[in-house]
């Protein structure tokens, strides 16, 4: 049964006091001051394994271009500008560069063969007619001032060209 609004008026039952409001509003800011950071460093996750798979997804078209226009194809990257880029060796076109962006970055580039990192320029990564490559490992992660823990590395087989991605935490 609803009660007249008569008699809710005279108990007092209409509303929230100040002092009710002021606590809710309290404590609805500290939570979402205790979970920022949270939300921020699951964003930069994410981010960073949208970026690995972008250079991946990359990686795999450039083998793929190799193959059918059975012509050496290019990959290249740059860990100072954190840009990417394919080029194809017998066409004239300037390549579609693909940036990084902040906080992701190229961490760096491990030639197949090599122990030495490739730290400071250009690196490439060649793809065959016969679908083989140059090979290499190269590292992505987020800005060393966040977290440099987690990072994802992408191989490249020499052999068969394929690449593999590996989250490491």
């Amino acid at each position: 049964m609803i009660k007249p609004l008569d008699f809710q008026k005279k108990t007092g039952c209409l509303g929230f006091t100040l002092l009710e409001l002021t606590l809710v509003m309290f404590f609805m800011a500290l939570i979402a001051g205790l979970s920022t950071p949270f939300v921020m460093s699951t964003l930069d996750r994410m981010e960073l394994q949208t970026s690995a798979r972008k250079v991946a997804s990359t990686l795999r078209y450039a083998r793929n271009e190799a193959i059918t226009s059975k012509k050496p194809v290019i990959f290249s990257g740059n860990l100072v500008r954190n840009q990417f880029w394919v080029k194809q060796g017998y066409k004239n076109e300037t390549p579609k560069i693909t940036s990084l962006v902040d906080p992701i970055r190229l961490a760096h580039f491990i030639e197949e063969g090599e122990d030495n990192f490739i730290s400071d320029d250009e690196f490439t990564v060649t793809f065959f007619p016969q679908g083989n490559s140059s090979g290499g490992l190269i590292v992505i992660n987020i800005n060393e001032s966040r977290n440099s823990e987690n990072y994802y590395a992408i191989s490249i087989d020499p052999i068969t060209g394929t690449t593999k991605i590996k989250q490491t935490k």
